[in-house]
Order: C-alpha cells, then structure tokens, then sequence
C-alpha cells in the first residue's frame, strides 16, 4: 500500500510517495520510495509543494502528435475500425485500413515510407501493430480484401464497409427528421501515369488529361457521407445516377431525396430516380426549353412582393415564386427566384457593352466584343459584318437575375427547395479536399480493385472524420473554423526523453485554453 510522507534533510522539508514493503529475510517491513515529490516551502503562511525537477537524460525525439490524436480519437468514437472488422472479418486487415487513413491526412507518405512514418509516431503505443510488418505488400494485401476479383468474378466489400459506416454514425449523430435528404456530386481527380481501367481521358475540370471521378453523397443536417464510388474519367457525372440509386435501393429508407449539381439533370435521370421512389431537388438548366418558358413565365412585378424575399447570407434577400407543375416529365414544386441586384448589374453591363460596339471601330475589338456578347449579336452582311438579335435581347432581360429550382417532392415549401440547394456549397467544399490532401496522390494504383477501395473506403473514412471534427466544433461551439482548430492542433509535440533508462513522453503548447478547445475530442487521453 502506498502513501505520502514527509521527511527531513538538512533543515528542509520534502514528501515522498513510498510504499510499505515485506522484508522475507528480515522478517519485517520496510519502507520503499516510489517518487520523490518534491520540496515543501511556505508560501504566505501555508505550506506548498514545490515538485522536484525531472532529471533528463537525455531528449530522443520529438513529434506533433496534434492532429494524428484528433483523428485518432475520433476514429474510436465513430468505431471507425470495428465497421471494417466486421466487413472484412479480419483485425489485422482492418487496422491496415485505417492506417492508410491517418496517412492520408497526415502522413502523405508512399506505401514504402508509410512503415516509417508510423514507427516514428506514437501509434505503435496507441495500437498493438507490428511496426516491422508494415511493408508495402501488407497495405495493397488489405486493400485486396476489399475489392478484388477472384476466377472472373468481382468481389467489393466497399458498400458493406460504408453502411456499417454509416449506421455507426447515425447512432451518435442521429438521423435526420422525417425525411432523408442527401446531396451528391462528382470531383475529378488528377492521374499523373498512363490509361487503366478508371484512369482515363474525359470529362470535368481535368479535361483531356487523364483523372479518376470520385462520386460522394452526404447527409443534409451534418454533411456526414453515406456514399462514395469511384467514376471512370470517360463516364460523364449522369452515368453515375443508376448505381446510386440500385444502392440506395438496398437500403431500409423511404422518403429519400438526392440534391443534385445541374450537371446531373436529365429527363430520363429525374425518371430513373422516380421510377424507386426517390425524389430529386435541383436547379433548372437553361438549355431546356421547358425550364426558359418558368423562368420567363412571370413579370418582375408579380416576383417582387415583400411576402416572397428570402433572407441570404451577409443581409442579403432574393424574392421567391412558387408553383407546382411540370418539369423533366414530372410534377414539382417549381420556384423561380429573382435576385434585383443581379438583375441590374447584367443589364448595366450588357447595355454598355451594346453601347461600346456600336460606337467601335476597330475590327479586332468588334470581334471580340461580339464574342463576349454572346447569341445576342448575329453575323450579318454589311459594314460592320454583325446585327443585334432583339428577339434574343428580350428574352435575356427576361431571365436577368432569375434562377429556377424545383423539387419532385411537392411537399417541400419553396423557400426551404432554395436553401437546401444552395447548402451543396459544403459538399463543394468537401470535394476541394478530395482534390487535394485527400486524393490518391502520392500513393498510385494501377489495379481497378485497389483504386475502388482507396476511393471507396480510404478516402470515404478520410472524408467521415473531416465531417465528424466539423460536426463537434459546431455542436460544442468552439468558436473557431476547422483549419483554425487544426493549426492550433499541429502546434502540440509530443517530447520523447529518457530518464533513469526509462522512456518518458511529455505534450507542448497544452494550456488551460488548449485543454478547453479539445476537451470534446478527449484527446488528453492519450498523454502518457
């Protein structure tokens, strides 16, 4: 049993921690000091402990174990690598995976550096990996086991790794109230070797260079993801509509609606989509003709009445028509939206641009101009070689300013079909991540399989913990932006010293304000 006592060494005080112990040879008890804890001195009258120095032999290293414990924990809290275990049925396998994960957001090392990167952070203690088998085989070994083919036949663990996913997180999280709205959009991502299976030539913003699609679809309330598949670069974004929906078809969920980019929008889309019984929310695309005569339908009068604005972002407010009727083929709440200083601007500046090429008389600059202005102006016989479309004129003031929405799903009020729309930013936002630090560069694959299981399951987890720090710095209120609360994290080292031949890790930079900005991601657990 241990316990403190005080003790005296030429006239001063000092308390150690000692235990009693057993003596066989002597037959009695002895007194043995755990730690010496310190001088006590008086400070205004009272007695307090000053602690003894630590003695350091020497400093052996020193890491920034920030990040990697945000990450970390978070793992743990959304049981990250019990959902691949039960997939894949394998431990081993399944750390591999999240492995891959932290190096993705940290690391950013190639499968050969990844063991070493690991070796020299403080995972080996968190876990029970063998630092010494984390070769390159082990890792593309656990990516075999989640998609792969065996004698001509596709073996894909991916969805089954995402609902487990998925149903952990909405045990924490929650579902969402009544019905299920999930936005979906593809990124491009840039592929620096030859053509395989995925990597290929097509479309989006790498276009003629060869790239990878990453589909992702996440939740509305806390844009957690749900969804993630890989897209080969030829196949354009509405190829990708089917899977979704045979997947989401193997789900238990009624009233679901996908919220589209307008790239996805397509008469036979909107059908495939209704034909299961989900419903779609988008903008219209202004090459339909069907969606210029809703745009067109009203006056600006009959838009601009107090009742219809809608309250945006920084004090601002567009004015908000609706009405059910036809649209891609099916029936829909259909809101056309009219934004004044929009309007005004694109018809300042068109009217000074009209202004300017009739006074012009330099050939090149005509030129130019007529470019810049669109079908407005017309190739014609003459001096001047060009004549304004007035028919075309007119129906481009009609549209200044308007934009149109729709919802299959009549229920939805008209106000809430804009603002859910224009809440896929964070989604966009999310892509940007995906096209940067989360995306296959430096690590390449060349195998269908493996290139389906970094995108599916890899980048899939890497973009769930992103989402999960999001969604506890709004619900604790950290007061500060996901990078903020990263670069505060990035500045926490964890020293590694020897003492007394014996290894001891201390933190840096952790305050009283560092404790509280952490606190809910528990990861002063960790120190040791």
């Amino acid at each position: 049993m241990s316990f403190i006592r005080t003790t005296h060494s030429k006239g001063k005080k000092y308390k150690q921690l000692v235990e009693s112990k057993w003596d066989s040879e002597k037959k009695q008890s002895r007194i043995h000091v755990i730690k010496h804890l310190g001088q006590v001195i008086e400070v205004n009258g009272a007695e307090k402990l000053k602690p003894s120095p630590l003695k350091i032999d020497s400093v052996d290293k020193a890491y920034p174990v920030g990040k990697l414990a945000i990450f970390w924990k978070i793992a743990e809290e959304f049981r990250i690598q019990k959902c691949l275990q039960d997939a894949l049925g394998d431990d081993k396998t399944s750390l591999a995976i999240l492995m891959l994960v932290l190096n993705q957001l940290i690391g950013r090392k190639s499968l050969t550096k990844i063991g070493k990167w690991i070796s020299e952070t403080p995972l080996p203690r968190w876990t029970a990996i063998e630092t010494e088998k984390l070769t390159k085989d082990y890792f593309l070994s656990s990516l075999d086991m989640i998609s792969g083919e065996s004698e001509n036949l596709k073996l894909s663990h991916s969805y089954k790794i995402q609902n487990n996913l998925t149903n952990a997180w909405r045990k924490i999280i929650g579902n969402e109230p009544e019905k299920f709205l999930f936005f979906q959009d593809v990124t491009r991502i840039k592929w620096n070797g030859g053509r395989t299976y995925y990597a290929e030539k097509g479309h989006g913003m790498q276009n003629g260079r060869y790239h990878i699609g990453f589909g992702l679809i996440v939740s509305k309330d806390n844009y957690m993801p749900v969804m993630g598949y890989p897209v080969r670069g030829s196949h354009h974004d509405t190829s990708t509509i089917n899977e979704t929906i045979d997947n989401f078809s193997r789900w238990d969920m009624k009233d679901i609606t996908l919220v589209w980019d307008r790239g996805f929008v397509s008469k036979q889309n909107i059908k495939s989509a209704r034909d299961n019984d989900i419903h779609v929310l988008s903008a219209g695309v202004r090459s339909d003709g069907g969606v210029v005569d809703w745009i067109t339908k009203y006056q600006d009068s009959e838009i601009e009445q107090w009742e219809n604005i809608l309250r945006m972002a920084k004090g601002k407010g567009i004015y908000c028509n609706e009405e059910i009727g036809n649209l891609y083929g099916q029936e829909c709440r259909i809101v056309v939206t009219l934004d004044p200083s929009k309007r005004n601007h694109s018809r300042v500046e068109r009217d000074l641009l009209l202004q300017t090429l009739k006074l012009e008389k330099s050939k090149e600059a005509i030129a130019k101009l007529k470019k810049d202005m669109g079908p407005i102006i017309l190739s014609s016989r003459g001096r001047r070689g060009y004549k304004l479309d007035k028919n075309k004129e007119e129906l481009a003031r009609k549209c200044d300013g308007r934009s149109l929405f729709f919802s299959t799903d009549i229920k939805m009020d008209g106000k809430e079909i804009v603002k859910t729309y224009f809440q896929k930013d964070y989604i966009e936002k999310a892509f940007r991540f995906l096209r940067g630090d989360a995306c296959l560069s430096p690590v390449k694959y060349q195998l269908p399989g493996r290139v389906e299981a970094y995108l599916s399951v890899v980048d899939f987890i890497s973009y769930e913990l992103i989402a999960a720090v999001l969604w506890k710095i709004n619900k604790y209120k950290l007061g500060v932006s996901y990078n903020e609360l990263l670069d505060e994290a990035s500045k926490i080292y964890e020293i590694e010293f020897t003492s007394k031949n014996s290894k001891i890790f201390r933190w840096t930079h952790v305050t009283k304000n560092i404790e509280k900005m952490f606190k809910p991601f528990h990861i002063l657990d960790l120190k040791t």
